[in-house]
């Protein structure tokens, strides 16, 4: 019962209400209790001045402490109040007919203390206030004494209705948490039976959202972001291996088709190295698919795996230039290096970054017909060294350049598979630029050509 979240909150909302309503009601019963004491106090002293008034009053009008007393004691009869009159050493002359045969007799120390405004004393479960007759002369006390149990009382029925009150409040308002926590859960208890119909054969499924702008409608749009990512997580997934055993298909069937040709009947050895520089090349285009494939396998998690160091751009484009010349002198183009490159040092990984600029220029060699030229331009702008591959081939319509560096994506798919490609050369260029913090963009038009702008931030030391 308790791995229910609804009835831990009903249970943590009423704990702390409980606490709360004790600590309240201790605190309203001790205020209580002191102002009803003060209550009391206050009526007792001035009943017990009115009779010490009136008192003096009679006195002087008729002289007489006897006459006096009677009248007095006579006309102030109060409701659960006793009324008693002393003379200045405490000795009792006069009492109210409610206390006849229970007098009581005031100490002498709270005689003392009463002559100048008056004191409060408990005797026989009597409170009791003392004042003088008269405070400027020795007449004696008035005394007015009232029992605890009229406070008492009061303090009983509070300690009553709070004994009843607070457990009613409490299941109450447990009750209503318990349907208020109810109530709120219920779009998460919603999502969780959506979430569980949610597999890797719907995942184009969302949850509903019943208000965007509460925690739970966020939550809601948190989980269907999420699911928008898996989902195309997934189709990259399928995508990639369709596209790899695609790939992979055709230079197997190459290399099974050739083999069994050549295996069928006894050949002359002419033929058979025609055989085997055919299968040889199939093997190689073979070999780089697949550590291309390795290498991308990695690309959704990890960032290349980069080595730190102080790479002149200015060599390492000048080393690219010479590998890639000898593929432009085989197809008939110029390929060049732009001006005196300038002396431009980046940190990263010497390697990768000669692999992506080979690649942007095998793609740029691949792509212009013969008699075009490729060239390369080093410099640098804003921080960062510029790279840009520019060639005049047969260019890149608009609508594919988005896509183009997605991996096995291919403009002409019948042309790039004649060519060698497999459509993952820019996907592995771009790849190793962010790796190092840089981006690489294109620029391109039809039958006008492409240029690739690589931009890497300079080594700063």
């Amino acid at each position: 019962m308790l791995d229910s979240v609804r009835t831990r909150l009903t249970l943590w909302s009423a704990t702390v209400l409980a606490l709360s309503l004790i600590a309240f009601a201790v605190l309203v019963y001790y205020a209580a209790a002191n102002i009803f004491n003060a209550r009391q106090d206050e009526l007792l002293r001035s009943t017990a001045e009115t009779v010490a008034s009136a008192y003096v009053q009679e006195l002087e009008e008729e002289n007489s402490v006897a006459q006096a007393n009677e009248v007095v004691l006579a006309e102030m009869v109060f409701p659960n109040r006793y009324v008693e009159v002393s003379d200045p050493a405490g000795h009792v002359v006069a009492w109210s007919g409610n206390l006849a045969g229970h007098q009581f007799t005031i100490p002498a120390a709270t005689l003392t203390a009463a002559r100048q405004r008056g004191t409060f004393v408990v005797l026989n479960d009597l409170r009791v206030a003392v004042v003088p007759l008269s405070p400027g002369k020795e007449l004696g006390f008035a005394i007015v004494a009232e029992p605890l149990s009229v406070v008492e009382e009061g303090l009983r029925r509070l300690r009553r209705d709070f004994l009843l009150g607070v457990p009613l409040i409490l299941i109450l308002a447990s009750l209503g948490g318990y349907f208020l926590a109810r109530k709120s859960l219920s779009p998460i208890a919603l999502m969780n039976q959506q979430t569980h119909r949610i597999s890797a054969e719907n995942l184009a499924a969302r949850l509903d959202v019943t208000n965007p702008r509460d925690e739970v409608g966020h939550l809601a749009l948190t989980i269907n972001a999420l699911l928008t990512r898996v989902d195309g997580a997934f189709q990259e997934q399928r995508r990639f291996i369709a596209d790899a055993s695609h790939e992979l298909r055709t230079p197997l069937a190459v290399l099974r088709g050739e083999t069994e040709v050549a295996l069928q009947q006894e050949r002359v050895i002419t033929e058979y190295k025609q055989s085997l520089a055919l299968i040889k090349d199939e093997a190689e285009r073979l070999s780089r698919i697949v550590e291309d494939l390795f290498l991308l396998a990695r690309q959704p998690v990890d960032a290349p795996s980069i080595t730190r160091e102080t790479v002149r751009l200015d060599q390492l484009v000048a080393d690219c230039a010479r590998a890639a010349s000898v593929l432009a002198v085989q197809k008939g183009l110029r390929l060049g290096l732009n001006g005196n490159p300038p002396a431009l040092t980046v940190m990263g990984d010497d390697e990768m970054l000669k692999r992506m600029l080979l690649n942007l220029l095998d793609n740029a060699v691949k792509y212009t017909p013969a008699g075009g030229e490729v060239n390369i331009d080093l410099g640098s702008e804003n921080g960062h060294a510029r790279i840009v591959v520019t060639d005049t081939g047969i260019g890149i319509p608009a609508v594919d350049q988005p896509r183009i560096f997605d991996r096995f994506y291919r403009v002409d798919k019948a042309r790039s598979r004649a060519l060698g490609g497999a459509g993952l050369g820019l996907s592995i260029a771009r790849w190793i630029v962010e790796g190092h913090g840089g981006t690489l963009s294109v620029e391109s038009a039809p039958g006008q050509g492409s240029a690739f702008r690589v931009e890497l931030p300079l080594n700063r030391s």
